[in-house]
Formats: structure tokens, sequence, C-alpha cells
């Protein structure tokens, strides 16, 4: 009766450690998934406590070295567009991203890694590798509106959509010595575009895509401010 017991119980115990497993691996999400794998290559380790859904660094980078960055322009190619889930309106089309589109991302990008990198004497800009140099690269992974593109392929003109919020977007982010070339960080983050209802049209979309990049750069900031030991 006791070896049938404690044989019971093991089985239990070894039940609930694989679905707590499994239950681990299905809350991953897979931009986090895939910078853990960038990471695990590039030979990074993760940070626990972040800002940012995931955080790797390279062991023993002395960020505080850095005085100058190197801002590569936002990539906005291969952008995965997550449509929305249900469509109810007629003659509705894909969501698609035009080359204004890419072109306001990347403003927006580069005012916001501006405004909270480059605003004060601590960072400035450099136009070429050096020892003091950090190379800054940005790339939208994933865009996924929770409705129709507000624009004439889109949607009817005479049309109103109401949403809770315009949807997520999802950021990586990559630091890499200048010099060497060898990436320092790999910073994944996945953000929604507002989470209150109203109406879901180009200029609360725009409104919110400025807002996300502005909460990115900010928190990529207070995070290089903590490595730095400022």
């Amino acid at each position: 009766m006791t070896i049938a017991l404690k044989y019971t119980t093991f089985k239990i115990t070894l039940l609930t450690l694989v679905v707590s497993v499994i239950v681990g691996c299905s809350t991953t999400k897979p931009h986090e998934q895939e910078a853990q794998l960038k990471a695990d290559k590039a030979g990074l380790t993760v940070v626990e406590k972040t800002r940012f859904d995931g955080t790797f660094i390279a062991p023993g980078a002395k960020f505080s070295r850095y005085k100058k960055l190197f801002v590569e322009q936002l990539d906005m190619t291969d952008v995965s567009i997550r449509q929305p889930s249900a469509r109810k309106i007629a003659d509705e089309k894909p969501w698609v991203l035009s080359d204004a589109d890419r072109r306001f991302y990347q403003e927006k990008y580069t005012e916001a890694l501006m405004n909270n990198l480059l605003g004060d004497t601590v960072y400035t800009t450099a136009i070429q590798a050096g020892a003091d140099v950090l190379t800054v690269s940005a790339k939208v992974v994933e865009i996924a509106p929770l409705a129709s593109k507000d624009d004439l392929k889109g949607r009817p003109t005479n049309v109103k959509v109401y949403s809770e919020g315009m949807g997520t977007m999802t950021l990586e982010l990559t630091l890499y010595d200048s010099i060497s070339g060898k990436p320092l960080a790999i910073i994944t983050d996945q953000r929604d575009l507002g989470r209150i209802w109203e109406e879901n049209n180009r200029t609360s979309n725009n409104v919110q895509v400025r807002l996300a990049f502005d909460q990115w750069l900010g928190n990529l900031r207070r995070e290089l401010d903590k490595a730095s030991g400022r």
C-alpha cells in the first residue's frame, strides 16, 4: 500500500512538472522565442528584470564606454501583418503597408530616438565606427491591426469603425559594438496601440504609433542608463 501510494505521488508530481513546462512554453510569445534563439547564437544572456518582453545582454558588456550612437534607419522590410481576425465590412481589403506608411514609421522612430537618446549631452551622434560608438539597429517585426485600414483600398469612405485600441506592434532592437560588429544586446517587445474604445482611423493609429516608439525609446534610454551605472 505504501509503495503504491509513493508511486502514485511520483506520477502526480511528474505530471504537474510536465504541465508546468507546457504552460511555460505556450505563454512565451513568438517574438520572444525568436529573440531568444538569436541571443543564444550570439552568446547573450537573459536579463530578468527589464521594461521589455525580452532583453538579452552580452556577459561583461561595458555600456558606460559608449558616448556616441550610430543610428541605422528603422528596418521596415518583411514586416509581418497579422490581419484582423474577423472582417465585418463588405469589400474590406487586406491591411497592407504602403511606402508612405513605411516612411511615416521611420520618421516617428527617428523622432523618438532623437528625443529620448540624443536630447541631452550623454550621447552624441556618430557618422562612422569608433571605440566609443554604439550602433543602434531596430526592426518592426509585426503589426497586428484590429480593423480594416483607413484608406481608399481598405474600407469604404462612408464607414466608421470603432475598436478597443488600434491593435499591437512588435519591435526588435539590437545594439552592436561599432568596431567589432558583435551584438551587445537584443531587445524585443510588443506593445498595445491604445487600450480604450475610440474611432479606428488613420489619425488615431498614427498617434498610437508615435506613442509606442516614444515609449520604446524612452525605456531603451532607461535600460542603457541602468546598464551604464548612471
